[in-house]
Order: structure tokens, then sequence, then C-alpha cells
């Protein structure tokens, strides 16, 4: 006769057990490291677009924690709840109003896994909601820099920072 027997079945479904139980570890911090590295790059991509877009609008640009429905800027700064980028070409720190030929916001980020947290400091370490661009492509209103940081919420979870400079210039860090 060809075949298994019971005994050899369950051998073998033990191993794979085994198996599983050492990787799933591994596998898990795998994940958390690739989650927090595409938000990182999901961001750094947000900002220089919102900079592209003040130099071509011609107009200042705001990248802002999103309000609950994602249609303009919230007043919190928590930036985990995600974020919008739109134009305020009246500098008044909320988003224009939106229309067929320019819609506003042009980008709606949702929010960020739980294991993640982002947050947003100016250069006297205070907590900001919004980072500007304005038409000449210099960032905020007195020229100071941002600094955003990403962090994880588990163990071994590495903090990768974003400056944006008063000139406006993007760096990850």
């Amino acid at each position: 006769m060809r075949g298994f027997t019971t005994i050899e079945l369950l051998i073998v479904i033990a191993i794979a057990a085994i198996v599983a139980v050492v990787a799933v570890p591994s596998l898990q911090g795998t994940i958390h490291d690739f989650r927090q590295k595409t938000a990182l790059s999901l961001l750094v991509s947000d900002l220089n677009q919102a900079r592209s877009e003040a130099i071509k609008r011609n107009a200042r640009v705001l990248l802002c924690v999103r309000n609950t429905a994602g249609t303009g800027c919230a007043t919190g700064t928590n930036w985990s709840v995600g974020w919008i980028a739109c134009t305020d070409s009246n500098t008044d720190g909320s988003c224009d109003t939106s229309s067929s030929t320019n819609p506003n916001p042009f980008i709606v980020r949702p929010a960020l896994d739980s294991t993640l947290t982002l947050s947003a400091v100016d250069a006297s370490a205070a907590a900001l909601s919004l980072v500007r661009f304005n038409p000449n492509s210099t960032q905020g209103a007195g020229g100071s820099a941002a600094t955003l940081t990403l962090s994880g919420t588990w163990s071994s979870a590495t903090s990768n920072t974003v400056t944006v400079a008063g000139t406006g210039n993007i760096s990850k860090h």
C-alpha cells in the first residue's frame, strides 16, 4: 500500500506549526516597517506636489491635517488622522472653494494605520496643523522650518523625520 500514516501526517503538521510560530513575528515586523516606509514616501511625495502646485498655480498651497469629511483643514495637530493639500490664494489659512476647473483639495489622504503616529512642529517646537508653500516655493509665513515625525507604536520601531526648510527644500532623515 502507498500513502501516509496518521503518525507521519501529524509529524508534518507539527513541524509546519513550529515553522509558522517562528516566522510570524519576523513577518509582522516586516509588515510594520513596510507600512511606515510607504507612509513616509507618500508624505514626502505629497509635500513635493504641494510645493510644485504652489509654483504652478502662483498661489499659496497648504498641506494640513484633514477634517473629518476630508474637505478642508482641521484645527487639530494629530496628523495621523490624514492630511489634505489645497490652495489658499487669499492666505486666510483655509482651503479655497472648489470648482470643476480647479478642484480643491487636490490631495486627500485617509488616516494612517493605527500602528503609526505622525506629528509636526515648527522651529520653536510648537505643534503645527499645516505646512504652507508660497508661490515662490518658500515654506511658512515667516520662512521658518517645519519638521514632521513619523513613528511606529511597536517595540522596535524607529522614527523618521521630514524637514521642510524655510526655503521650501524637503529632506528625509
